[in-house]
């Protein structure tokens, strides 16, 4: 019968039963307590009558009045408050019935005590003398039958407790039985199943086409697999307990940010862990080669678990950079030919006009104006021809990334000022990079330039926009920051895609992915975008070349 009913169940059951004993046990226990607690004090009442009429008689005979009202007036309160708590039937006898009459004749012997003490009358004293015994002995008795019932009471409290005890052994021997036994040879089950779904595991873990490896809160390797065997070159017992981002994983690789140190603190404050990544690993006989990684985490603490999947993506890697530069020679470079054609002719006619309206000019501020046109014009030149060698060999050279913003600025000063925009420089760092100093000047402005759209058309009061040259260990860091808004791109990096526009004007959108190409591929950096506070912030993260 039992086996049909589930394991939630009897416990529910089981339950229901030790709190409907648990209620029986508080109500009459709270009932019986209740009771005894006034049976008590019934007690301690009687028996002080009994004491306060003796003292009531040793007062009188000695006529100590300026005790005897005080004395008076407790017995009195005494005897009201015994009548007011339930009686048995033989309380009632011994205080309405003859032959005692205890009610009556406490009553009148407190009459004559009264009038004794204001009058100092003789036959209430000769009353009080006469009955103080008679009262006394009745008072004993219903003394006595007080503490009968106590007795009574103390011996239900006893077998109520017995009862709880019995019923809660039952109760416990039926769990016993009929859960707990149950249940543990479920557990049994369950251990065994659980062994061979462990097994089962293994097997799939295995025959997995990627390197899955398990790392402990130390990021040392506790289990790796076959694949990861043929991976990495490292046999099993050559591996374990190593570091796994000091052996088969560069450190460096693993964070957008060249982080060095990796702790499981560290990979918890990822924005999304289970994300795969590529990363730089390491096969044993030291070459390196790309890697997608995905990663996950199970458990708290030191008793965490780091599960590492890893497959190698070098042949996808080359397969995917030859279909890469086919396509962008195939997209760009037509779209470029056609751009470089358009514009030639115009900048070499304003070009002209510049010149022409430069030495008609006397005045040596228009003069000074006249030249930075004919720089931005040479600037803009230079840039198609830049763009037009985008895929061929580029000219590049040691050059101060400080030197580049400076120049980049000076070629937006105009824009800047007729905005009103604040700029706040910060470009202490005076290390070198390698590459062509006119394509990162072409990043910047297109970074700048995206800012101050956004500044005119949100109309941004008090506008500014920050460029910062910081230096890492290892890598050039320009940060650009405005306050424009921010980027509503979600997600953020779609705006480095081909042909991506949010302008509200007609736009080719191909300036932050020729920004974002011009950093990886000439530069060999990196180029990302997040919001800030107020705005956008644009980073750009250079290798450091210490010369």
């Amino acid at each position: 019968m039992f086996k049909t009913i589930s394991f939630t169940k009897r416990y529910v059951i089981a339950l229901s039963f030790i709190a409907l004993l648990s209620a029986l046990a508080y109500y009459n226990l709270n009932h019986l307590i209740s009771s005894q607690s006034n049976n008590g004090e019934i007690i301690n009442l009687s028996s002080k009558q009994g004491m306060l009429s003796q003292q009531i008689a040793l007062h009188a005979i000695y006529y100590k009045t300026e005790h005897l009202k005080e004395n008076i007036v407790r017995m009195e309160s005494a005897h009201e408050k015994l009548l007011a708590f339930p009686m048995t039937s033989d309380l009632k006898a011994i205080y309405f019935e003859e032959p005692h009459l205890l009610d009556t004749n406490v009553r009148k012997y407190l009459l004559h005590a009264k009038r004794f003490e204001e009058n100092r009358d003789g036959r209430s004293l000769t009353y009080i003398l006469q009955n103080s015994q008679k009262l006394l002995e009745d008072l004993d008795l219903a003394t006595a039958v007080y503490v009968k019932a106590m007795d009574s009471n103390t011996k239900t409290l006893q077998q109520v407790e017995l009862f709880i005890f019995l019923f809660t052994l039952t109760t416990l021997v039926f769990e016993a039985f009929f859960i707990f036994k149950p249940a543990n040879k479920q557990i049994i089950d369950d251990t065994k199943e659980i062994v061979k779904q462990k097994e089962y595991s293994n097997l799939v873990i295995e025959s997995n086409t990627n390197a899955i490896i398990t790392l402990d809160s130390y990021l040392c390797i506790k289990t790796y697999n076959h694949m990861a065997e043929i991976i990495f070159g490292y046999k099993k017992e050559e591996i374990l307990n190593k570091s796994f981002f000091n052996v088969l994983v560069l450190n460096h690789s693993f964070f957008d940010n060249n982080q060095s140190d990796i702790t499981l603190q560290t990979i918890k404050k990822l924005d999304n862990k289970e994300e795969t990544r590529e990363v730089e690993a390491v096969h044993k006989n030291g070459h390196l080669f790309p890697a997608r990684l995905s990663l996950a985490i199970s458990g708290k603490e030191d008793e965490a678990v780091v599960i590492i999947s890893l497959q190698d993506i070098s042949k996808e890697k080359l397969k995917d950079k030859i279909m890469m530069e086919q396509a962008k020679f195939a997209v760009l470079g037509e779209m470029i030919a056609i751009i470089a054609h358009q514009w030639r002719q115009p900048l070499a006619q304003l070009n002209f006009n510049c010149m022409y309206i430069r030495n008609k000019l006397t005045d040596l501020e228009l003069v000074k104006e006249t030249e930075k046109n004919e720089e931005i014009i040479q600037f803009m030149s230079e840039t198609i021809t830049n763009f037009e060698n985008f895929y061929r060999h580029t000219e590049s050279s040691f050059f101060s990334p400080r030197d580049t913003i400076v120049k980049a600025l000076k070629l937006l000063e105009s824009s800047i000022n007729m905005h009103k925009i604040t700029m706040i420089l910060d470009l202490e760092c005076s290390h070198k990079t390698y590459g062509n100093s006119n394509s990162l000047i072409q990043v910047i402005l297109s970074i700048i330039q995206n800012s101050i759209d956004s500044i005119k058309n949100n109309f941004v009061e008090n506008a500014a926009i920050s460029v910062s040259l910081m230096c890492e260990k290892h890598n050039v860091v320009i940060s650009i920051v405005d306050n424009a808004g921010g980027i509503k791109t979600l997600p953020i990096d779609d705006i480095f895609k081909p042909f991506y526009s949010n302008k509200a004007k007609p736009s080719t959108g191909i300036g932050l992915y020729m920004s974002k190409m011009i950093i990886e591929n000439q530069f060999h950096g990196a180029i990302f975008a997040q919001n800030a506070k107020d705005g956008a912030c644009f980073m750009i993260r250079l290798p450091l070349i210490n010369t």
